[in-house]
């Protein structure tokens, strides 16, 4: 097989640095740190997604709990995936520019979640399923056994680590039903789906035991609603809309009008049937990241064969967007002091370039220390990503009262009920009844906490609203 071009090597490697670099100075997420509790209870599945973030995580807690221990083997799937899909567009192509461009086009995807290397479920999912288009093609074009075992293993990772692994799945049985690849169940393809269905069997025996929580939490996680048009103008949806139909004329362009059946089977199903979806319920664009990992194939194929001005201005329009957000990634690495001089600097014009809420956590978890300090209370709160940055941030344990989390918290509260409880809160009381009820359902009294005021480097400032609560 031919090598990936050293540049494209240099690029993956480049990107896989900087991450790195910037990894250990942004703080962690509301979801990477949900997730990181979870690496904490080391289970077969959890309600919001299967297991395989938490494993991760896990994997490299022998080197702390930092940032960058956190975001470590992430960082290393994306790096991965890019040389596997790199390596999937030269079994395709036999042409090693075809697999350096497609390497190349995935390590420089232009969002900021990817450039950190952020510690969540894509990455392990993206890392999978770029290694089962690489198996796959290998399979369909050597027969090998050991080609089918590669893929039936890369196919559970990918169901371990998101829902969204069966579109994978399906695409790749999909294109083994193709009359070109049949023979490929003569040669023992079946293995592969056998494998896989192993591999995830754990995951189905955990929700057959807690209630298939995860199975009913996947279906029923949105309100879903009538069929209406309407659902199309939510601001996400929206995004999404514009982005799927701009994927699905590349997909058509570049696979299937040039019969490459593999990542056509494997990019449309899923963007497919969120279409259908987001007439119900808000969809999300980066939900498209896996069909995307096959278009990026695609995409460095059909690269290698446009004339030169097109590359050039094929090249700018992929660099200048990942350049973007790198430089977003950096000035969000900076310390505070010199995003502060920034800022004032710029007369606070980029300060949402600069400013997330996770900033204000670590002041949070210190003022949370003081203020439970002298009692045996515990903090309450209607959102997991409170109760999972307290617990990073401070080692403060909490119960989740409502909202996304409050199942998976339950399964690991040790059933104590203290006396009092200090009730945490990022909206206004009054602007939160749904919370109010809940807090209202554990205590006999409450009475009004201090207001928790926090900003880095300038506006905007982020508002924490605290309670006591009396069982």
């Amino acid at each position: 097989m031919n090598r990936l071009p050293r540049a494209a090597l240099l690029i993956v490697a480049g990107m896989a640095a900087f991450r790195i670099a910037v990894a250990s100075h942004i703080p962690l997420t509301e979801d990477e740190s949900y997730y990181w509790a979870w690496s904490r209870h080391l289970a077969l599945g959890y309600v919001d997604h299967p297991p395989m973030v938490a494993w991760l995580i896990a994997f490299t807690a022998m080197f702390g709990s930092s940032e960058l221990a956190i975001r470590l083997p992430f960082i290393a799937c994306e790096a991965f995936a890019a040389v596997a899909l790199g390596y999937t567009a030269i079994v395709l192509t036999g042409n090693a520019r075809a697999g350096g461009a497609a390497a190349v086009i995935f390590a420089l995807i232009p969002q900021t979640r990817m450039i950190i290397g952020e510690a969540l479920p894509d990455g392990a999912y993206l890392l999978f399923w770029s290694l089962a288009l690489l198996f796959a093609a290998r399979a369909s074009t050597r027969l090998r056994t050991t080609d089918m075992i590669l893929l039936g293993i890369t196919l559970g990772g990918a169901l371990l680590s998101r829902a969204f692994g069966f579109s994978l799945l399906a695409g790749v049985l999909i294109f083994s039903l193709l009359p070109a690849q049949r023979r490929m169940w003569k040669q023992g393809f079946w293995i592969a789906p056998v494998i896989a269905m192993l591999l995830y069997a754990p995951f189905v025996y955990w929700n057959a035991t807690h209630g298939w929580a995860n199975f009913s939490f996947t279906i029923y996680r949105e309100a879903y609603e009538h069929f209406s048009a309407a659902h199309l103008l939510i601001l996400s949806t929206l995004r999404f809309a514009l982005e799927a139909a701009a994927f699905l004329v590349a997909t058509y362009l570049l696979t299937i009008r040039r019969r490459y059946d593999l990542l056509a089977c494997t990019a449309l199903p899923l963007p497919l049937l969120l279409i259908v979806l987001s007439f119900f319920e808000g969809v999300e664009s980066y939900w498209l990241l896996g069909p995307f990992a096959s278009l990026c194939v695609a995409l460095g194929i059909a690269y290698v064969n446009f004339p030169l001005l097109w590359k050039r201005l094929a090249a700018a329009a992929w660099i200048v967007p990942a350049a973007y957000a790198m430089v977003v990634v950096t000035l969000l690495s900076l310390p505070q002091p010199v995003q502060a001089s920034l800022l004032r600097a710029s007369n606070n014009k980029p300060e949402s370039l600069f400013y997330s809420a996770v900033y204000a956590y670590a002041p949070l978890a210190r003022d949370i220390r003081g203020l439970l300090k002298h009692t045996h209370a515990i903090v309450m709160t209607d959102k997991f990503e409170i109760a999972s940055e307290l617990l990073y941030q401070g080692a403060i344990e909490s119960t989740v009262i409502s909202g996304i989390g409050r199942r998976q918290w339950a399964m690991w509260e040790g059933g104590s009920s203290p006396a009092r409880y200090l009730v945490v809160l990022n909206e206004p009381p009054g602007r939160d009844p749904a919370a109010m009820r809940s807090v209202a359902k554990e205590c006999s009294s409450v009475s009004n906490g201090p207001t928790l005021r926090y900003a880095f480097a300038g506006p905007p400032v982020t508002m924490f609203y605290t309670k006591w609560c009396e069982r």
